[in-house]
C-alpha cells in the first residue's frame, strides 16, 4: 500500500490517529505504529507532541500528526542545526540524524530559545512548571518519546533544572532549612499543629530537652509507605537529615514506626523517647481507652520497650499487652507551652 499517496489525498496539514486508522485500515496499535514509524522515518509525519500518545508503551502512537512532503534534502535543517545552542549540539545527534531535528523542530526551537535566554543561576522547579515555561504545554516533558530523544542529546532534569514532585508531599514546618537537620515526625495532625504553632509563634525549638529543626506531619500510615520518607528527604535536598518519630501508644502507632524504619533503611529514624515517656507519665492518672486493633498476633515491640526508661517500661508493655491506646492528644497545647523552649 502506498501510504504516502493516500496521505497526499488528505489535503490537510494535520491528521488524527483516528483518521490514520481509517485511511490505512489499521485498527490495532501494533499495525498502526509500524506504519506511522515508517512515515516518520521518511519525515512525512511529524507528531504533535502536545496531543500526547495513545498510552501504549510498546506501540506508542500520537493522537495527532503534521503532514509534510518537503524535499528530502536536509540543507535547511543543517543550517538551522548549526545555529542551535551548544547544549543541543554537544551529542552530535542532530547533525548525524537531521530527520530527528525535522521531526521535533518546533519543540527544539522552543528549547533553543529557552537555553539562550535562561538565567545561568537557574533555580530548580517542578517538571510541569519547567515544561510549560519552555513549551507552553505542561505535559511536554511527560512524553516518553520526546524525553527519550532529549536524553540522547544529553539533556535531562539536571540540564533543565527541574525535579519530579515526590509522590508523598508531607506537611512540614521548618523555619530555617539547613544541610544538617533533626526533624520530628508526628503521627497525628493536632499535635503536629500545636508544635508547629509553638515554633512559629514562640520560636520554641527545644522539646523535652531535644533540639529540633522542624516538625513533619506523617499523615498516619502514609509515612510508613515504601521509600515515602526517603523520597521526601531527597526532595528536601539535605545532606544530613535525621528523624525522631512520635505517635500514639498503641499497636497501630508502634507498627507505623517499625514500618517506617524498615521501608527507609538508608535513613536515621529514632523513637522520640521523651515524648512517649511523658505520655506514659500523664496516663497514670487517666482512664485509658481500648484500642480498635483486634489482631491476636502482634509484632515484636521489644526494641521499642527497651528504649524507654525502666520507670515506664512495665506500663508501656502492659498497655500494649492489654490492647490499650494512649493518644498523642494527651499532650495538650498548654502542656507543650510549659515544656517547649
Amino acid at each position: 500500500m502506498d501510504y504516502g499517496a493516500l496521505l497526499r489525498k488528505h489535503n490537510k496539514k494535520t491528521i488524527s490517529k483516528k483518521e490514520l486508522e481509517n485511511m490505512f485500515s489499521a485498527f490495532s496499535d501494533e499495525e498502526l505504529y509500524a506504519i506511522v514509524k515508517k512515515l516518520s522515518d521518511e519525515s512525512i509525519l511529524r507528531p504533535v507532541i502536545s496531543s500526547q500518545t495513545n498510552g501504549n508503551r510498546k506501540y506508542p502512537v500520537y493522537m495527532k500528526y503534521r503532514i509534510s512532503f518537503e524535499n528530502s534534502s536536509f540543507e535547511n535543517e543543517y543550517m538551522e542545526i548549526e545555529k542551535l545552542h551548544p547544549v543541543l549540539q554537544t551529542a552530535g545527534l542532530l547533525k548525524s540524524k537531521p530527520d530527528i531535528y525535522r521531526r521535533y523542530r518546533e519543540q527544539l526551537l522552543m528549547l533553543d530559545r529557552y537555553l539562550f535566554s535562561r538565567n545561568c543561576c537557574n533555580v530548580s522547579v517542578s517538571r510541569k512548571e519547567r515544561s510549560f515555561e519552555i513549551f507552553g504545554e505542561e505535559k511536554a516533558l511527560d512524553d516518553r518519546m520526546f524525553c527519550g530523544m532529549l536524553q540522547k542529546l544529553g539533556i535531562d532534569e539536571n540540564t533543565l533544572f527541574f525535579y519530579d514532585t515526590p509522590e508523598f508531599c508531607f506537611n512540614d514546618y521548618i523555619p530555617v532549612k539547613k544541610p544538617k537537620m533533626t526533624l520530628l515526625i508526628c503521627e497525628n495532625k493536632d499535635i503536629w499543629f500545636n508544635i508547629r504553632r509553638m515554633m512559629f509563634e514562640n520560636h520554641a525549638m527545644n522539646l523535652f530537652g531535644i533540639q529540633l529543626d522542624g516538625v513533619v506531619y506523617g499523615c498516619g500510615n502514609k509515612i510508613a509507605g515504601k521509600d515515602a520518607l526517603t523520597a521526601y528527604t531527597s526532595f528536601m535536598g539535605g545532606s544530613d537529615i535525621s528523624y525522631f518519630y512520635w505517635g500514639d501508644i498503641d499497636r497501630a502507632g508502634l507498627n507505623i514506626f517499625l514500618s517506617a524504619v524498615k521501608q527507609n533503611p538508608s535513613l536515621s529514624i529514632q523513637l522520640f523517647v521523651p515524648g512517649y515517656e511523658e505520655m506514659l507519665r500523664l496516663a497514670k492518672v487517666r482512664k485509658i481507652p481500648d484500642s480498635a486493633d483486634r489482631r491476636k498476633v502482634t509484632d515484636d515491640y521489644s526494641s521499642i520497650f527497651a528504649a524507654v526508661d525502666r520507670e515506664f517500661r512495665n506500663a508501656f508493655e502492659e498497655n500494649i499487652r492489654n490492647n490499650k491506646r494512649i493518644p498523642q492528644e494527651i499532650i495538650s497545647y498548654a502542656f507543650l507551652k510549659n515544656n517547649m523552649r
